[in-house]
């Protein structure tokens, strides 16, 4: 039904065809159900939106900061969108406040509503998302990129980062956005190299940017003309903003950043550590407190013999988590308290697979046990995948897994009915997926506990099949992104590795194929690509509480409270065309990791804040690129070519599979591409 609506209504949509675009091999081995959904979506949106051409009124500029005409919300993020709050109340003195006009309007004039969405409730921006700003006919002359990120520090460099806590100069790079066809449309995004530090100030500052078309500098606007300059102005709350904007120009002098010299200038408050991950520890710490010690309850529902070539036995069964949510279907939100902190609601039961391997029987000991995270908007079936099967067979694993509730198959229809709907009510992702995490910790406490581990379903012949001495973790893709968080608040897992990781989401999605559906939901309801990135942005501060950019620089060093540190292995590809290198090098970066000699590099780039590891590594987090053998991929903010896609080439190569294998047992990571960079195998499908 929800095909046939799609063809009948949108084959007919001028606009629309979009939503009958093959999408990559039919999104791969969930292609049929995440494409209904998001036909769904669009059929939605159609009909919600049969005046297509219909546009909100955007000129409505009460409440727009003025220093960038025509974008109301830009320069973005901006402290101008907060409140000062007492210290009781906000770790950072901040506490974000967003008027209900400034969010860009969709074509029928609906627009975000941050109180009710949650998006007030936080005290501060994103630690690491673009910064956004406009310049029309913006040259990227003397602009750092991401290839010369070293080249941000110099002081002459026309983009500054300004940490305000130690004066010191943050390492970033820039582009210009090209998702969108309209050129005077695109916004100037400037990337911070890693995650930005918790609770911190930051100033942002532009001068001797020039201008493609004359090749002068760009002009300022006449509001911050109006405040660098000290002119008067008759523009609406200039004169109340001249001490704040005085202090930040003395600010800058004092680094070397002359007032006369600046085209644009503001401040942002970064999100403390407690906004962003309070929730989900205090989750984690009840949750664990209400499991017993003994391990979860659980239920065996089916044992398969003999599932594949490889496994001796597939069980199936369910186990009881502590719930914190409305209900326990997709679409549901976190039940908060009067400090927003999550609420016990009940139990709930959560669905897992265990696969054993036929080596473990064979060799009459107990094997390795492995929690493996799937990837996105798939399912724990990932775990009988047949390259994951005949790993699992070589090592002698034992493999365990559960869905990643928030970015798993089943929540493909809310997601989209969200995404087609009401963008206030994005918070269903991140809240669902903190839910997901806390059933994965408890899941982990399963696998462990003598109960299940002696249950007639886990042993084979009377032979105890699951080894007690440690849990890993293995994850790629989503099970990489959502892995890096769950490494970040585990208590029982302490070797992790992330299969083609990135994070933050917005640093991603433009530069994926998966993200195409969802962004043709979102191109159909703005017309805009500036408003488009603005939205996402929005998206990206809520879901710091779920992702990689809230936890990035507490996995391997300074962890969260009753928490240890953890070793991990990152593993990224050229050429990747689902997960961008970008965002797993911008993920490494802000764990400290370390690579070895010859790391693979995109295009030349230089690869910038990664010390080298010359021997093998036992501690912290090691990153290793992959090529096989691949032309360079788009510099810009747009996906590679589906053709060249290695996603899924380094879980398979065994090179990485034997460096996997070797960290499990030892906990040292070694180079298994013998210091010269892991260049192109004989790989079955990874050879191009």
């Amino acid at each position: 039904a929800i095909f046939h609506c799609a063809y009948e209504v949108l084959s007919r949509h001028p606009h629309s065809r979009l939503a009958l675009r093959q999408t990559h091999s039919a999104m791969r081995c969930i292609s049929k159900r995440l494409l209904a959904a998001f036909a769904l979506a669009a059929c939605l949106a159609l009909a919600v939106g049969s005046e297509y051409e219909a546009q909100a009124d955007d000129n409505d500029s009460a409440g727009c900061d003025p220093l960038v005409p025509g974008y109301c919300i830009l320069p973005f993020p901006n402290d101008f969108w907060t409140t000062q709050s007492r210290a009781w109340e906000s770790q950072t003195g901040r506490r974000v406040f967003f008027p209900p006009n400034v969010w860009p309007a969709d074509r029928q004039g609906d627009r975000i509503d941050s109180k009710v969405g949650g998006w007030n409730a936080l005290d501060g921006f994103s630690p690491i998302a673009p910064i956004l700003s406009h310049f029309a006919g913006l040259s990227l002359e003397g602009v750092p990129g991401h290839q010369n990120i070293e080249a941000s520090l110099a002081p002459s460099c026309p983009t500054v980062l300004l940490d305000t806590s130690t004066g010191e100069r943050v390492p970033h790079w820039a582009e210009i956005d090209q998702s969108g066809s309209d050129d005077s449309d695109r916004l100037f995004m400037l990337w911070p190299a890693q995650k930005l530090k918790s609770s911190t100030r930051y100033i942002v500052a532009f001068r001797n940017l020039l201008s493609y078309e004359t090749g002068l500098p760009v002009s300022s606007s006449p509001a911050f003309t109006a405040l660098r300059d000290g002119t008067p102005t008759s523009i609406p709350g200039i004169d109340v903003r001249r001490p704040h904007f005085d202090a930040i120009f003395s600010e800058l002098s004092a680094h070397g950043v002359d007032r006369s010299s600046l085209q644009l200038a503001w401040d942002f408050t970064v999100s403390s550590r407690t906004n962003n991950t309070a929730q989900l520890v205090a989750m984690r710490d009840d949750a664990l407190s209400r499991t017993p010690a003994a391990g979860p309850q659980y239920f065996i529902n089916r044992i398969e013999e003999d599932p594949s070539s490889q496994s001796r036995r597939k069980i199936e069964g369910d186990f009881v988590v502590p719930l914190y949510m409305t209900n326990s279907r997709p679409g549901a939100t976190l039940v908060l308290d009067g400090e927003n902190m999550p609420v016990f609601q009940g139990y709930t039961n959560v669905s897992f697979t265990v696969q054993i391997s036929n080596k473990v029987v064979d060799d009459g000991q107990p094997g390795m046990v492995v929690q493996y995270g799937h990837g996105l908007f798939g399912s724990q079936r990932e775990v009988s995948s047949g390259w994951l099967q005949s790993q699992a067979d070589t090592y002698g694993w034992v493999l365990g897994a559960v869905n990643w509730w928030g970015m798993s198959s089943a929540d493909v229809p809310a997601v989209s009915l969200m995404l087609a709907g009401n963008l206030t009510n994005f918070k269903i992702i991140p809240d669902r997926c903190q839910q997901g995490l806390v059933n994965q910790l408890v899941f982990s406490r399963l696998l462990m506990s003598e109960a299940f581990q002696k249950d007639p379903a886990v042993t084979v012949g009377g032979v105890r099949t699951m080894s007690d001495r440690e849990l890993y973790y293995w994850g790629n893709s989503q099970g990489g992104i959502l892995g890096g968080v769950l490494m970040a608040v585990t208590q029982d897992i302490h070797k992790g590795v992330l299969g083609v990781p990135g994070g933050p989401y917005s640093q991603m999605l433009f530069r994926s194929v998966d993200f195409e559906p969802f962004f043709d939901v979102l191109k159909f309801r703005f017309a805009s690509s500036a408003d488009q990135l603005v939205i996402l942005n929005a998206f990206q501060m809520l879901w710091d509480r779920s992702e990689p950019s809230g936890y990035m620089d507490a996995i391997t060093s300074d962890p969260l409270p009753n928490t240890p540190e953890h070793q991990v292995i990152l593993h990224y590809a050229l050429s990747d065309a689902q997960v961008t290198w970008l965002s797993c090098l911008t993920m490494s970066r802000s764990m400290g990791a370390v690579v070895f000699p010859y790391n693979v590099v995109e295009d030349g780039e230089v690869l910038f804040g990664f010390p080298v590891a010359t021997q093998p590594v036992s501690s912290g987090a090691v990153m290793q690129g992959w090529y096989y053998n691949t032309p360079p991929v788009p510099q810009t903010d747009v996906p590679p070519s589906e053709e060249y896609d290695t996603h899924s080439c380094p879980r398979k190569d065994p090179r990485a599979q034997d460096q996997i294998d070797l960290f499990f047992q030892s906990g040292v990571v070694v180079d298994f591409c013998d210091g010269k960079g892991c260049g192109p195998i004989d790989l079955s499908g990874c050879n191009f």
